[in-house]
């Protein structure tokens, strides 16, 4: 064992050539024989080692510096300092060989340039064979591999974690009004997903264009490839339940499934192929594996050009209500939809009254038959008006039909108030004062 600290309080000169140090000392033999030991470790353990032979060659080298000055003329010495700085040189070499991004294809780079073979994988190779081969003289070359190896080294472990993280990356899947499975994906999740895609997309499309991507070439374009397909299926998965969603309740039950039976019985086939593909993509859950099912990528544009068909038939039904009762354009498609849906019953469409009216806020019905409305009710604030029609108007048919004989009666009843309100203006001040008649009829 030689030490590591060096005191040079002494220095002779041995016939066998030896470097004698007094109390702490380092042997021209010992020196010689630690790096013969050094060229017997095998490289596959060298990574290891790395450190520790820098470090020690560091110090021998620093022992012959400070050899005195009448020494360092001598062969023994010329001799020692030359295997000293030959094996300084080579090891940085050794040590960039030696990393983890050193891959066998780089070997093989190495291998054309020195003419000589490595067979780095077998556990017999010592780093003699390494010492020995000259790579000194390609020392750039080699460098431009090891730097090559660790940029590409930086590609491969990105691809790695896109390609694992979409491994791990799944859907979340939500329940549907009364449907208690799973038949819509969660729309927050969804934007989270396809922030994502985006993301990695960038990265791969930067990784394709450098110069060290060469060994992960087809890689990156199969995973571009994927995430591209990955990224379109879920643009029309979406589009389709976008679709569904705002046709399901309209198509599933209602006053509107019965006035279109064709486009409803369209719907329930529709239905039937959405609830399976979400079930069985429910079961699947991982993004990549569900956009490549062969089953939804088939069904979607189906269902997409299904669900626009029953759509275009909704439009044009709903244009048809319009063209009837013009104030239904007052109001958007989804709230049309709402009231058309519930339209034989009444009493549900009372907040949408004020949609379709200006001063209609809610109806009054009849305290015995719950079908007829007799009163129509304004309300601003905590104030209310209330003006009772001039014939009961009963709610049956077409909804559109018993709105429209609601705005006639409306008219007749305002018709006639307006009436008895002039008939009345000439007792004003004689037999009837202005608080009087204001307040004895409504301020519309």
């Amino acid at each position: 064992m030689f030490l590591e600290t060096l005191c040079l309080r002494h220095v002779g000169w041995s016939l066998r050539k030896e470097f004698i140090f007094s109390r702490n000392w380092v042997r021209r033999s010992q020196v010689i024989d630690t790096m013969k030991e050094w060229k017997e470790i095998h490289w596959t353990d060298a990574p290891g080692y790395m450190p520790l032979l820098t470090e020690k060659i560091q110090f021998f080298s620093t022992c012959c510096k400070k050899l005195p000055k009448q020494l360092k003329d001598s062969d023994a010495y010329l001799e020692l300092k030359k295997e000293i700085d030959d094996f300084i040189e080579i090891l940085p070499l050794l040590e960039e060989l030696s990393k983890k991004s050193i891959m066998p294809r780089h070997w093989k780079q190495v291998e054309e340039i020195t003419g000589k073979s490595f067979n780095v994988e077998n556990e017999m190779l010592r780093l003699q064979t390494l010492t020995d081969a000259g790579l000194l003289q390609f020392k750039d070359d080699i460098v431009d591999i090891c730097d090559s190896a660790d940029k590409q080294l930086i590609i491969e472990e990105k691809l790695s974690d896109i390609e694992h993280a979409w491994k791990q990356t799944s859907f979340d899947f939500g329940t549907w009004k009364t449907r208690d499975y799973p038949c819509v994906l969660q729309g927050g999740r969804v934007a989270e997903i396809q922030e994502a895609l985006e993301e990695s997309q960038m990265s791969l499309n930067t990784m394709n264009a450098m110069r060290h991507v060469a060994p992960f070439k087809e890689r990156v374009v199969n995973m571009l490839t994927t995430l591209s397909d990955v990224s379109d299926t879920i643009d029309s998965w979406t589009k389709v339940q976008v679709l569904w969603t705002s046709l399901e309740p309209v198509f599933t039950g209602g006053d509107i499934a019965k006035q279109m039976p064709a486009e409803a019985k369209r719907f329930h086939g529709i239905d039937k192929d959405w609830t399976t593909i979400m079930s069985k993509a429910a079961e699947t859950a991982t993004v990549v594996e569900c956009c490549q099912n062969e089953l939804l990528k088939q069904l979607l544009p189906v269902l997409h050009g299904g669900l626009e068909s029953c759509q275009k038939s909704l439009e044009s039904y709903l244009e048809g209500k319009r063209n009837k009762f013009p104030r239904f354009y007052f109001v958007s498609n989804p709230v049309l939809l709402k009231i058309l849906s519930q339209g034989s019953d009444a009493d549900s469409v009372q907040e949408d009254f004020e949609k379709l009216f200006d001063a209609i806020s809610r109806v009054v019905f009849d305290k015995e038959d719950r079908k007829k409305i007799v009163k129509i009710k304004t309300v601003a604030g905590s104030a209310e008006e209330v003006v009772t029609l001039s014939a009961p108007l009963k709610v049956e048919g077409n909804i559109e039909d018993w709105l429209k004989g609601l705005e006639v009666q409306m008219q007749r009843s305002i018709r006639r108030d307006c009436k008895y309100a002039a008939h009345e203006t000439a007792l004003v001040g004689s037999q009837l004062s202005l608080r009087d008649f204001c307040d004895r009829y409504i301020a519309q």
